[in-house]
This record gives C-alpha cells, structure tokens and sequence, in this order.
C-alpha cells in the first residue's frame, strides 16, 4: 500500500480520474485493513484537499464509500481525528457525516469535541453538500 507520504506528495493539481483512483486504492487498501486508521485518515485528507481545488464534486459512489469508513474509525473523544473528518466532510460535501455530526450530543462526544463539531456545523450551515457554494 501507499505510504501517507506518497499523498502529501502527490501535485496540487490532479484531474477528477487521477483522484478517483487515488480515493479507490486507498479505500481499497482500508477495507482489506491494509491501511491504518491514522494513515488512513490523513491521507483521505490529503486527497480531499486535492480534490477540493478542482472545483468537481466527488463520484457519489467514492463519497458513499468515504462516508462509511470515516463513520467506522469515528471516536467522539479524539479532538484530532474529529478535525480531521469536519475537514474532509467540507471538502468533499459529505452529507452523511453531516447528518451524523448533527446527531451527536454531550452524552457521545467529550466537551471539546462537542465545541469543536457545533462550531463547524454553524460555520457550514445547511451547504455542506456542494462545497464550492458561491466560489462558481
């Protein structure tokens, strides 16, 4: 598997095909748990940053995918990793971790977490799903 510093490698500027195949290596390579959930998680961002500067959405099918592996590393109490996941969520309009992100409450998430999830979710509103509202 790739290394995460083959992605912080990686140019700026990729085409939306060269990053739907960088996405579907990685999320192969951490459904087999070929990938830690660290590098994992870095690197996804990594590419969503990527990804971000193209001004495409993301391929439903891949966001679909994205969803569910950063739902299954989810830790209410890691500040970090949930910094992490606010990210790319705004990165690549991730309404499914929006929804989820708005379902958590005091009783799941540490203070600080909480703190940290209702600041993003006030700073995005409802226009998580096309991020590059009012930049077109």
């Amino acid at each position: 598997m790739k290394s995460f510093e083959y992605y912080t490698s990686l140019p700026d500027s990729m085409t939306n095909k060269e990053l739907e195949v960088e996405f579907t290596e990685l999320l192969d390579g951490f459904e087999l748990q070929a990938v830690k959930r660290g590098d994992f998680i870095k690197s996804i961002l990594e590419l969503s940053d990527r990804q971000w500067h193209t001004y495409n959405v993301l391929d439903g099918g891949i966001r679909e995918r994205i969803e569910y592996c950063l739902i299954s590393v989810w830790d209410g109490y890691d500040q970090a990793l949930v910094e992490d996941i606010i990210g790319i969520m705004v990165r690549l309009g991730l309404e499914k971790i929006w929804g989820f992100l708005c379902s958590c409450s005091l009783m799941d998430v540490s203070p600080e977490v909480f703190n940290e999830i209702s600041l993003a979710l006030s700073e995005v509103g409802d226009s998580v799903k096309d991020p590059y509202r009012g930049m077109r």
